[in-house]
């Protein structure tokens, strides 16, 4: 028989894996859509709790771009990593290069943009809200 002791930790144990796996960074950032426009991404976002006046959160990023043909490239997929930061003066639309990944992005038939940012409260990091987009070119 398992002692309460023993029940406590397996219940902190299944709360800790759904706040890593749950996309609880949703509360605090929502990216809704992406264009892509050659080297120029443009992203449209939302910060939720700026309705009740909390400060922005410190989030992390994780962009990949992958090339649509297999092998283009020698299957090298192209990735970037940021953060923590803070989003201070951030609008509703953001915008940034991917020049960055141009020998991801050059493949001829178009290319996959991913990215998930992560909420660190402290040293505790929430579960990655996504979003994805397809870019073709033919």
């Amino acid at each position: 028989m398992i002692g309460r002791p023993m029940l406590w930790f397996g219940w902190i144990a299944v709360v800790a894996a759904a706040f890593q796996t749950a996309p609880l960074s949703r509360l605090v950032y929502s990216p809704q859509a992406v264009e892509i426009r050659g080297d120029d991404l443009v992203m449209y976002r939302s910060f939720p709790m700026d309705a009740i006046g909390l400060p922005r959160p410190w989030l992390s990023y994780v962009e990949i771009i992958r090339p649509m043909t297999m092998g283009y490239n020698g299957g090298h997929v192209c990735a970037q990593k940021g953060g923590p930061l803070q989003y201070t003066n951030a609008d509703d639309v953001g915008a940034w290069s991917i020049a960055w990944a141009s020998r991801c992005t050059d493949d001829p038939v178009g290319f996959t943009w991913s990215a998930q940012w992560s909420w660190h409260i402290g040293r505790v990091v929430l579960g990655p809200v996504k979003l994805s987009h397809t870019a073709l070119k033919r």
